[in-house]
């Protein structure tokens, strides 16, 4: 018999005792943020790892949704070419809402914050099951009952909270938040807010999209400050049969263990990735002197600006023949770009030099 949704309109409270399998991935979690951290050397890798994963994460979102757009239509989308259609509108969308959380921008966690962000998403693209536009349901709590079905039999799969009961509900979740945040593990908060705030399910569409774009808000609000970069809705369309058995498992808010866990393993999967792709290491290391992997490492620190051989700071003491021999090599190597002759040359990183190395790890 189909499960409905438990009164939490006088708090939700959710019974979770982490063990070993979810307790180690969200520390681990919180550690791979650290490496993460150490390994952006400069804000242009930045800017490209958080590029990488808003588009990743947002034809993931789209691509669970049933939706889907190709990753590389999504890239010139976010280019700049036009979009065709309310889908390409979404993930355009979706990607720059992404793209404020890796800037610092983050949403307030409040009923009429969530209304804003369901606004931003869906204004002028929100269609029913018939085709026709449904503005009214736009940045508003659902008028009316909606339910979960299965997708291959029609079937009733769940019932959410009735209409009457979103607010408070709602309400007791944001104030769950605030008091979990200093009682829980970032990615296990994560986990039990996703989980509830489904089972809510306040908006007649597009609660899935809204949902994991506030998992990547509530890690980082939570300490996770590199969260952004990680590829997690890329993990969860990879895993999606997974993703949606385990998250059935909560419908009766009882039981949050196998879901919290399965969260928590996917967003460490994430965090590994990221900390992967961020890691220049084999790049400097592939140069067999050490004076020109010293430049290079200072290099990608570096701002990208024009700079002369007595920038460097030489804190090694290599000769000067060293360290113009360094600076040649990496020109060799199409790393640097220079211009000017003898004490007037200048050098910088060529201007799509790591844009041009992740397209090969894209």
């Amino acid at each position: 018999m189909p499960l409905t949704k438990p009164d939490t309109t006088r708090g939700f409270q959710p019974h979770l005792r982490p063990g070993e399998e979810i307790a180690r991935p969200a520390a681990e979690c919180l550690r791979l943020d650290g490496i993460l951290e150490t390994r952006l050397l400069s804000p242009h890798l930045h800017q490209i790892l958080l590029g990488m994963a808003r588009v990743r994460n947002a034809v993931s979102s789209f691509r669970l949704e049933g939706e889907t757009v190709a990753l590389d239509r999504a890239r010139q989308l976010l280019e700049g070419q036009s979009p065709n259609g309310p889908s390409e509108t979404g993930v355009v969308r979706l990607a720059h809402a992404y793209t404020d959380l890796g800037e610092d921008r983050l949403p307030k966690f409040t009923v009429d914050s969530l209304l804003t962000i369901h606004r931003q998403l869906f204004d002028g693209i929100l269609y029913d099951d018939n085709g026709n536009l449904r503005d009214d349901w736009v940045g508003v709590l659902k008028p009316e009952q909606n339910f979960i079905v299965n997708v291959d039999s029609g079937s009733l799969r769940f019932t959410p909270s009735p209409p009457e009961r979103t607010r408070k509900e709602l309400d007791q979740l944001l104030a769950w938040y605030g008091d979990a945040r200093f009682a829980y593990l970032p990615p296990i908060v994560a986990a039990l807010f996703f989980a509830e705030f489904q089972a809510i399910h306040p908006f007649m569409d597009g609660n899935g999209r809204v949902g994991r774009f506030l998992n990547v808000a509530i890690l980082k609000d939570l300490g996770c400050t590199k969260a952004p970069l990680i590829p997690l809705d890329t993990r969860f369309f990879r895993t999606n049969e997974h993703y949606y058995e385990f998250l059935g498992t909560t419908n009766a808010g009882k039981d949050y263990y196998p879901w919290t866990r399965y969260f928590t393993s996917q967003t460490e999967l994430a965090y590994r990735a990221a900390a992967k792709q961020a890691n220049l290491g084999p790049l400097v290391s592939k140069f067999s002197r050490e004076s020109t992997r010293k430049v290079l490492r200072w290099v990608l620190a570096g701002t990208g600006e024009w700079f002369s051989r007595s920038d460097y700071a030489n804190k090694s003491q290599y000769s000067q023949p060293a360290i113009w021999a360094a600076l040649n090599e990496l020109v060799r190597a199409d790393i640097l770009e220079a211009q000017g002759e003898r004490r007037g040359r200048r050098y910088r990183l060529r201007s799509r030099f790591l844009a041009d190395v992740y397209a090969r790890r894209f």
